[in-house]
């Protein structure tokens, strides 16, 4: 697809208007060719705002599940301020694009069986789909909170409870239409990988199609319908569950689609409230060992702010083109090891990659994050004379402080060293 197909796809006034409505009170941000996004924050409030970015190389639009007052205005310390509602969006990742209709039509009826029909279903444009419900459909308190102060922890919540509630019904459907082998051969990974660890089931459904909901999170993007897919020049497609089973990718070519204007329509006052109140009850009865090392915090005396931060750590997160993957773990560990808890490692972290040029891939940032979880242990980051570490991208600029012979030996010092030098005064 050239970009004179692109320009002319989002110069239609239908595409502009269904792009403007669905990111009223949203950040919009543009995704080019090579993956990198426009800058943040940004909106879009006229057509001429959309050409205007695809003028400049734009691809993709996405949009945050979040809605906020201003969105112009976001700052880290702002998001509670500002948050006037988010969107529950599943994100249905598979290799095989049949395997996700399959997924998809098990999620849709799952949310019905929960007394929700106001629900959206998209295809992404590649093999994927995403599933959203509005934030009219949800209570506005639960347990007497705010619910609209309950992001990211109740949709991740509401993620988790519905993998739970549709894993059999997905595994029977996947096996119904394919053998073990097939699965296998065609999502490219081995049987063994596939193979469920427990004696109650044959396979784990999520290797066929993964529903992570731990990607939610703070500012979180999602490919807006009606954007392009950059990898396969296929629209991210609204279509109604009824006519799952007979869509084909095809139907998503730009040059034959229909807008309809029905995506995230608001629904009913409280029509998701029995799937929270399902999903929070069975968050709390939940005493597995995968939930304590969800919950589990790493302990300090104290927690340092940014302020504190050694040169190296703020250089970090100016943003980087090289050293970002060994500067995730920089990163991850010295926040931990500093008192900062996990909601906010994972906000620095998402916050810090979107200044990344190019940012890392999402999936990549999950997976060091949650792995970082699951540790028992604290870590520390590298030591700051460790060869191929901090010197080698261009981040350790030493101040007065670290001392011309770099007597800090390990960036987690230097806090302790700033507050002892403040108290000496």
């Amino acid at each position: 697809m050239n970009l004179r197909e692109v320009f002319e796809y989002y110069s239609r006034e239908d595409v502009q208007n269904i792009i403007l409505e669905v990111g009223k009170n949203r950040e919009v941000v543009g995704v080019f060719r090579n993956g990198s996004y426009s800058p943040r924050p940004n909106v879009i409030i006229y057509p001429n705002d959309i050409t205007a970015m695809v003028r400049e190389g734009v691809i993709e639009f996405h949009c945050s599940l979040e809605r906020w007052s201003q969105p112009m205005s976001l700052k880290t310390d702002n998001y509670e301020q500002l948050r006037t509602g988010w969107d529950l969006v599943l994100d249905l990742d598979c290799e095989v694009f049949e395997h996700g209709k399959i997924a998809a039509e098990v999620f849709c009826n799952a949310l019905k069986k929960h007394g929700i029909k106001n629900f959206s279903l998209k295809f992404t444009g590649g093999t994927g789909f995403h599933i959203a419900v509005p934030w009219e459909c949800f209570p506005k308190t639960v347990d007497y909170k705010p619910v609209v102060k309950m992001f990211p922890e109740l949709p991740r919540t509401i993620g988790l409870y519905l993998k739970q509630f549709v894993r059999e019904e997905l595994e029977s459907r996947l096996l119904k239409a394919y053998t073990i082998e097939d699965l296998s051969s065609r999502t490219g990974k081995p049987l063994e990988e596939i193979t469920a660890n427990d004696s109650a089931h044959i396979i784990n459904p999520f290797k066929i199609v993964d529903v992570d909901p731990v990607l939610i999170s703070p500012r979180h993007l999602f490919r807006m319908p009606y954007s392009l897919n950059k990898n396969t020049g296929f629209v991210s497609l609204p279509i109604k569950q009824s006519r799952l089973k007979e869509f084909k990718r095809e139907d998503a070519d730009h040059r034959i689609v229909k807008v309809d204007t029905g995506y995230l329509k608001p629904g009913e006052e409280n029509e998701a409230g029995l799937l929270v109140s399902e999903a929070v009850d069975w968050w709390s009865r939940r005493k597995t060992k995968e939930t304590k090392k969800q919950q589990t915090i790493v302990k300090t005396g104290r927690k340092f702010s940014e302020d504190a931060f050694p040169p190296c750590a703020k250089n970090i997160l100016k943003g980087l083109s090289d050293g970002r993957k060994r500067a995730v773990f920089i990163l991850i560990t010295l926040l931990r090891s500093l008192g900062w808890n996990w909601k906010e490692t994972e906000q620095m972290v998402y916050e810090w990659n979107a200044k990344n040029k190019p940012p890392l891939r999402e999936n990549y940032i999950r997976s060091q994050l949650r792995w970082h979880q699951q540790q028992k242990r604290n870590l520390l980051p590298p030591r700051c004379e460790k060869e191929g570490w901090y010197e080698s991208f261009g981040v350790c600029k030493p101040d007065s402080l670290c001392g011309p012979d770099k007597s800090v030996k390990n960036p987690v010092n230097y806090p302790f060293r700033k507050t002892r030098k403040k108290k000496s005064f």
